[in-house]
């Protein structure tokens, strides 16, 4: 079948021939590109990133697993389960893994600065599709507190909004760090594989 499918591009058809329920049917699929979730590149562009009361949020990418070694020799569990991540597809248009790499400390967000390199699932119980999505997550809700929720047996992350904007200030003010985010637009963050489509 792959074979098969390598034959085809874009816009043509597969007929499928399936067995359901104990009757056979034939189905036409359209062949489409899948594109992966991790970026292979940033276009000589910085990361995007999202400081949030000293959690410094980024998306997963090739050169994030790179820097942390990741097909090095020994490797942490959390950088063993994001390589596991490399593989996966968007399933809709904008999506991204998004990642903590680190909690630059403050006296609101103690003893969560040991924390890194962790899968961002859900903040506030909504899931967390992108770095985009997350900003307008933060930005658009009224909740007294932030709470961060991460894959597989991840801390739970809560923090309170109230002090938020201050403590992002002086987080970013202390480790030099002009803005609190950078969310390029995708036309920006186009990756190699697109532009060799084309």
């Amino acid at each position: 079948l792959a074979c098969y499918v390598q034959t085809k591009f874009v816009g043509d058809s597969v007929r499928l021939d399936l067995l359901r329920d104990g009757r056979a049917t034939s189905v036409d699929l359209p062949v489409a590109v899948r594109s992966p979730k991790l970026p292979a590149h940033w276009n000589d562009a910085p990361p995007p990133y999202l400081v949030v009361s000293g959690l410094v949020f980024t998306v997963l990418s090739v050169p994030l697993l790179k820097w942390r070694n990741a097909w090095g020799g020994y490797v942490s569990d959390d950088i063993s389960y994001l390589l596991g991540l490399r593989n996966d597809y968007v399933e809709q248009e904008g999506d991204q893994v998004v990642v903590l790499a680190q909690v630059l400390a403050h006296r609101e967000n103690l003893g969560y600065d040991k924390y890194m390199d962790l899968h961002l699932v859900t903040y506030n119980g909504a899931e967390v599709r992108s770095l985009r999505h997350l900003h307008r997550l933060i930005r658009s809700g009224e909740e007294e507190f932030m709470r961060f929720e991460f894959a597989g047996d991840g801390p739970v992350i809560v923090l309170e909004r109230s002090t938020m904007e201050e403590v992002t200030r002086e987080v970013c003010g202390e480790h030099g760090i002009r803005e609190a985010s950078y969310l390029p637009t995708k036309e920006e963050t186009t990756d190699v594989s697109a532009e060799e489509s084309s």
